[in-house]
């Protein structure tokens, strides 16, 4: 997220500088040729060790899925030990900037009565391609579909997270497809809230424009979200993230890691407590524990 809102400092500086290319052009005009080295920016992975990963790891499969325009996706997906035809709970990561999303395979705090499916953005990992804001999101709905369409998961029980810029694509999602829920985890609620914050009288919206704006699209999201903030966050701040919580369309419960930073929230385990309690509240009889806590609007 650094990325993000170092583009958006490169996206306004252009224009301090009066770059002629935004004259006349509209918003957000700079943004998405910037996207791929600037915002995105995959770190170099070892690809042989990733086809190898998971090989000897029981319950998990590797995933390829190909986009209309050709491009393969590639992940893995963990599925819970359940009896034979039993179709099972499915939480479906959206990564951050930068990282390759394995590492949430290898959680053993994860918890393991639902299945856990991560696909990299193209450029990530082992998948093709170049990612912009609008391939991450059609891409991210083509996984979502592939997922409930498989006959061993309960597509009535699919659970959207989103880490970080992630939060942005497990909203987008939400809001064109019925997931069961979203957990966002250190979310923002705009580009344009987190530029106007960091470049004060600066035309932030014309440059940036509808990019990459979870709070437009919140109100119409009802399904249950799960909010996990970080209390000292200095890249997505909690007050953003409480903002988008104020915007969401249905049930929520919010929760603040004590002395936690942007980065390395995963390896907490207040973290782990607050998605394992969400998923159990989400499939306890009548949802009574889930409700326990929640804000109703």
């Amino acid at each position: 997220m650094k990325n993000a809102l170092r583009t958006i400092s490169v996206v306004v500086l252009a224009a301090a500088l009066g770059a002629g290319a935004l004259a006349g052009a509209g918003s957000g005009v700079l943004l998405a040729p910037l996207e791929a080295p600037l915002l995105f920016s995959p770190r170099p992975v070892d690809k042989d060790w990733l086809r190898s990963a998971f090989a000897a790891q029981q319950g998990v499969e590797d995933v390829s899925i190909v986009t209309p325009d050709g491009v393969t996706l590639r992940g893995w997906l963990k599925r819970p030990a359940i009896p034979a035809g039993k179709r099972y709970p499915l939480v479906i990561v959206y990564g951050g900037i930068r990282r390759e999303v394995s590492d949430f395979l290898r959680r053993a705090d994860a918890p393991r009565d639902w299945g856990w499916l991560v696909v990299n953005y193209r450029g990530f990992g082992l998948s093709e391609g170049a990612p912009t804001e609008a391939h991450v999101v059609e891409d991210a709905k083509l996984v979502y579909d592939w997922a409930a369409a498989r006959k061993d998961v309960d597509p009535a029980n699919i659970v959207l997270l989103g880490r970080s810029l992630g939060t942005y694509v497990a909203v987008a999602v939400a809001a064109a497809r019925q997931a069961r829920a979203a957990i966002l985890a250190t979310p923002f609620d705009s580009f344009v809230a987190l530029g106007e914050k960091r470049f004060p009288g600066l035309p932030v919206q014309w440059l940036v424009g509808g990019h990459f704006d979870s709070a437009a699209l919140a109100p119409a999201v009802s399904v249950p979200a799960l909010f996990v903030l970080a209390e000292d966050d200095d890249v997505t701040p909690v007050e953003n993230g409480r903002a988008l919580a104020g915007l969401w369309g249905g049930l929520t419960r919010t929760v603040t890691l004590k002395g936690a930073t942007h980065f390395g929230i995963e390896r907490r385990d207040d973290f782990w407590r607050s998605v394992r309690g969400f998923l159990a509240g989400l499939r306890a009889p009548g949802a009574q524990d889930f409700r326990a806590g929640i804000r109703q609007k």
